[in-house]
Parts: C-alpha cells; sequence; structure tokens
C-alpha cells in the first residue's frame, strides 16, 4: 500500500515535455510510480482538474539569518517552493568571528534590507567556520529543504579582517587560506560559492561590500579551490547588475569585459556559474548581448546560466511601507495609528491640505536619515509609479501610471499618491519598475524566459523587506505567463515548470529532485491552475522584535509535498516540517 495517490491530474513532469494525464504514487518519501496507478493508498488526493509538478526550487534567496528563527520560510513556502537556496550575492553570516559578527550584520542590513535589530536578536551565533553554520542549520527542521552559498564578504572578513573592510588587496597567504576554508565549505555540503561586484550594494554604514573590488587572481584562486571538489555552483552578481539604480552604469565595453571575466571562473572552477541579469531602459540591448555571449561561451564547453526575474523589480510604496508622506508633521501625528485608522485620518480634508503643503521635518538617528533620503528620492520619481490594483496587474499600462492619472484627472501626482494610499482600508500599493520593464511592458521578460540559457530567479526571499516583496515570483512565473498574460503572447507551461524545477535541479547538481518520475524525492505541487495566483503584497509585523516585512502570499496550492509528507493544504500550513539541509556533493 502506497502512502500517498495523487489521482487524475494533469502531470507537467518538471523536463519541459507537454503535459499528460497521469496518477503518481508516493511512498516513503520517494515517488514509486507514475501512470495509471491500480493499488491503493493510505491517503488518495483528488488531482482531477488539476496541475501535478514538482515542487519548485527557489535559487536566490536571502533566507542565511531567517534560517535560526525561523521554520516556515515565507514567502517561499505560500508560493509552491520546496527547496531554498540562500548565501546569494557574496553577503552572509558565516565564516565569523565574534569581533566580526556586527560588520556582518551591517552588510545584510546594508545590501538586503534585513533591519540590524532584527538580525541582532534572531541570530544566535552559534557556529565560527562555514561547516559549524551549516551544522546550526542541519539542526533544524523547515517547510521546505534549504541549502545555502559559502558568501564571499564573510570569507575575506573572516581571513583579511579590517583589510577587508578596507578593500585591500588579497596576499598570496590569504589566498592560501581562503582557497583551503573554501574547501572546506565544500567538503561540508555548500552549495557553490557567491560573490557580488555590484557597485550599488552597500553596508548600513554606506561601504562596499568586501570582495567588490577583488582582483581576478582572488576570484581565480576560489574558483579553483571550489571547484576541486567536483560539485558546486559559482554565483555572481555582475557589475552592472544593480541596474539603473543609482546612476553608476558601467559602459557596454566594461559589461562585456566582466562576462568575459565570468567565463574564466568558470574554466579554472570547471563548475558552472549563474550570474544576475536584468533588462533595463537605460541600456535596452545589454542583457541580449550578455544572454548571447553565455550561449557562445556554453557552446565551447563551458556551463554559464543567466539568471533572470520573471516580473519588473522595483520598489513598493504604501501606507504601511514606504511613502513620500512619511515624514510630514501632519502625517507623524497619526502615524501611531492602525493602518485603517489611519488611512481614515488622511482623509480629511484639513489633515490632507496640510500634509500635502508641509516639508518633510529632519531625521533624528542615522536609520531615519536613511529613510528620509528614500522618500526624498521616491519623490522625485513619482512618474515612474504605477497604482497595482486588486488583480494584482504586474504589467499595467500607461493608465495605471501616476503621471496619466493626474493628468486625466486634474490633480497633481503628489495628490493622486495620496488618495490612493488613503482610500478604503489603506491596503493600495504603488510599485516602480526600475528594472525588466522596458517601454513600458514585459516584452524584455518574455525574450528572457524564452531563451533555453536562462534560468528563473531572483525572487530574493527574505530580503528587501520594507520596500520589496519578489518571494512570489514563482507564482507569477507559472501563472501569468503560461496563463494571465494579457499584453503579449504567454509561455507554454511545460517551460516554465522546467524552469521552475528540472532546469534548477541539474544546475545545482540535485539529481534527487526537480521532477515527477520514479526514484524520485516527492516533492511536489498539486495545482489549482484557474485559481493559483499572487495577493496584494501587505506588510506583517512578524519578524523578531514585531519588525514589519512585506509579504505576498500564493493561492492555488491544494497541496504541497516535501519529501512525501503535506506541508500545505488549500493553501494552509499543515505544520508538518518534514524539510532539512540539503549538503551539496552528498
Amino acid at each position: 500500500m502506497h502512502d500517498t495517490l495523487i489521482k487524475g491530474g494533469k502531470l507537467v513532469d518538471g523536463t519541459g515535455a507537454e503535459p499528460f494525464t497521469a496518477d503518481v504514487a508516493v511512498a516513503d518519501g520517494m515517488i514509486v510510480e507514475v501512470g495509471q496507478v491500480t493499488s491503493s493508498a493510505r491517503e488518495t488526493i483528488d488531482a482531477d482538474g488539476a496541475l501535478i509538478t514538482p515542487g519548485f526550487i527557489d535559487i536566490h534567496t536571502h533566507y542565511d539569518g531567517q534560517f535560526l528563527w525561523d521554520d516556515e520560510m515565507e514567502p517561499s513556502f505560500s508560493n509552491g517552493v520546496t527547496t531554498a537556496i540562500a548565501g546569494n550575492c557574496g553577503v552572509g553570516f558565516a565564516p565569523a568571528e565574534a569581533n566580526n559578527r556586527d560588520a556582518l550584520i551591517e552588510l545584510m542590513e546594508g545590501v538586503e534590507d534585513i533591519p540590524g535589530i532584527v538580525l541582532n536578536e534572531g541570530l544566535d551565533w552559534g557556529w565560527t567556520s562555514f561547516p559549524d553554520y551549516l551544522d546550526r542549520l542541519d539542526q533544524r527542521n523547515y517547510t521546505m529543504d534549504v541549502a545555502s552559498y559559502l558568501p564571499q564578504a564573510p570569507l575575506r572578513v573572516f581571513v583579511m579582517g579590517e583589510r577587508a573592510l578596507r578593500h585591500e588587496q588579497a596576499t598570496a597567504q590569504d589566498l592560501e587560506h581562503m582557497a583551503q576554508l573554501v574547501r572546506e565549505a565544500m567538503a561540508a555540503g555548500a552549495i557553490g560559492f557567491s560573490g557580488s561586484r555590484i557597485l550599488e550594494h552597500l553596508s548600513s554604514t554606506g561601504e562596499h561590500v568586501p570582495g567588490t573590488f577583488s582582483d581576478e587572481g582572488e576570484l581565480l584562486a576560489i574558483a579553483r579551490a571550489m571547484g576541486e571538489g567536483g560539485h558546486g555552483v559559482f554565483q555572481m552578481a555582475p557589475l552592472g547588475a544593480g541596474g539603473d539604480t543609482m546612476g553608476t552604469q558601467p559602459s557596454w565595453e566594461e559589461r562585456i569585459a566582466e562576462h568575459a571575466r565570468m567565463e574564466r571562473l568558470a574554466e579554472a572552477s570547471g563548475r558552472p556559474l549563474t550570474y544576475i541579469v536584468h533588462s533595463c531602459n537605460h541600456a535596452p540591448d545589454e542583457w541580449r548581448m550578455m544572454v548571447d555571449s553565455s550561449a557562445k561561451a556554453n557552446q565551447r564547453g563551458l556551463e554559464i546560466v543567466p539568471q533572470i526575474a520573471a516580473r519588473g523589480l522595483g520598489f513598493l510604496l504604501g501606507l504601511d511601507a514606504f511613502h513620500i508622506f512619511m515624514f510630514k508633521p501632519s502625517y507623524r501625528e497619526i502615524a501611531h495609528l492602525p493602518r485603517a485608522q489611519r488611512a481614515e485620518a488622511m482623509r480629511d480634508p484639513a489633515r490632507r491640505q496640510a500634509i500635502l503643503a508641509e516639508a518633510n521635518v529632519a531625521a533624528d538617528d542615522a536609520r531615519s536619515e536613511k529613510a528620509l533620503v528614500m522618500v526624498e528620492r521616491f519623490g522625485t520619481m513619482l512618474e515612474k509609479y504605477y497604482v497595482l490594483d486588486e488583480k494584482v496587474d504586474y504589467e499595467p499600462d500607461e493608465s495605471a501610471r501616476l503621471d496619466t492619472i493626474a493628468a486625466r484627472t486634474g490633480r497633481t501626482m503628489e495628490e493622486v499618491f495620496y488618495d490612493t494610499i488613503a482610500q478604503g482600508d489603506g491596503k493600495q500599493t504603488l510599485v516602480n519598475f526600475l528594472m525588466n520593464y522596458v517601454g513600458g511592458s514585459l516584452d524584455s521578460v518574455y525574450d528572457m524566459l524564452d531563451d533555453p540559457n536562462t534560468v528563473s530567479g531572483l525572487g530574493d526571499g527574505g530580503a528587501h523587506l520594507a520596500v520589496i516583496c519578489d518571494g512570489a515570483m514563482p507564482t507569477f512565473h507559472l501563472s501569468f505567463w503560461s496563463r494571465d498574460r494579457k499584453r503579449g503572447p504567454t509561455l507554454p507551461i511545460e517551460k516554465m515548470v522546467h524552469k521552475l524545477t528540472g532546469k534548477s535541479a541539474q544546475l545545482y547538481g540535485m539529481a534527487d529532485r526537480g521532477m515527477i518520475a520514479p526514484g524520485k524525492r516527492a516533492d511536489i505541487n498539486v495545482i489549482d491552475f484557474d485559481a493559483i495566483g499572487t495577493e496584494m503584497p501587505e506588510m506583517h509585523f512578524d519578524l523578531p522584535l514585531g519588525s514589519p516585512r512585506l509579504l505576498q502570499h500564493g493561492r492555488g496550492y491544494l497541496a504541497t509535498l516535501v519529501s512525501g509528507t503535506a506541508t500545505r493544504r488549500n493553501d494552509a500550513d499543515t505544520r508538518a516540517r518534514p524539510g532539512r539541509l540539503v549538503r551539496g556533493g552528498c
């Protein structure tokens, strides 16, 4: 008798093959039969009319700290994810000596927008080396399997101390020490190594991330050491991957040189290399040059995989998030009220008039000063913001843009912004697409997703908590691109599932998952395809010390199984925690 039988679903098996109707039988955490299953099971899931897919692999998260205080891993959990990889972009918390902990927190706070007070409260620092960190994760249970890269910044700080923070070049002795630690991390189960050269990545103190300016010799030494174990992926956030967020765009020639550098790293390691690439308005053809360069390198025997986002990337503004009235005196008088009461107070004509007329008050501490800088910057780009309606349309046309609404209604953009976030119970959200929304559409993203060399990632779960919520991207990836898109062509569902499952599993050498086939782990989603979608992003105050984070829940998941155990049923947590640490190379 099987443990679970998923009966009569439309199977999208993760290989890219066309869907077909089948049953899936599960026993002892494994898939044991696929097809017309006649034997009985202790539990049967009726999948008639539903999709059966492998569990999604979220290859780009920043749960490095959240792994230590949380077992749920939202927002990935409600969006069909059964394996999450952290340690991306060269930042993390291991290895770490006690005297470097504050510096690592400042890096994560600045680069990934995770408040230092949350990290100070949530991290127990029960490790020194990277193998120690993995052992600490191995003591915990989760809703999904977890894995981690060895990040460059903590490695560099561990070896070089203050010299790393001053961006000095590594000595021969430093390189030997780094290489040894990389070998140890890979042997212990690191999923790979991550680094970043994004100039926009700054710590909370305004300093660049250690490793941003490392010379090629350092990266090559690390790449060779990583490759010695015969497993692992080199993840890179290259120069220019920050898009046009700070006006520091590299030249076309610099981007070509950056790709050539990544080719040399892949060659030195003998391992796959994945890197971040976006489309941007300031250089609309640059992404194509990078992706084409990767395809040519792969034809020469390398494995270089562009990692892309499935939707536009940018800031979300709202009443509980950042908004341009935060530092107005008449708003601060009501800032303590619950959101719905705040929205009601803002609709008072006298208060509306006062807030719109007032100047910002001065910040009273360093954190407020940073927030004020962001708020004032947001105020200079209002013509780029769209109102995100209840359909959660991530490809809105110009009629939803603030400047268009202002012209149509005879209001200023500030007034439109104000009236939008003050309506109803204050849940309304505005979004500014800084990347992947070239020419006001997602056509460039369509082309990137359609390319056989790319892999879908960049959900950034656990990061950018106050202004971004892309952890729901796996659900959007499936629902929008295979069903909902109205302003252009869609993509076959088998291709979209493959990008989230089999393609990622193959890249990371996870041969036990990523497809529905006998002998594979029973990491499975059963999906109501008509209902799958994402809710409106909303602020939750559930981090350590009650700190806030934007979450965007997925819906339409009839069941999610991890190693054969149901972690979700009908979009609800079952409280089962079968997820464990995945050690690379094991």
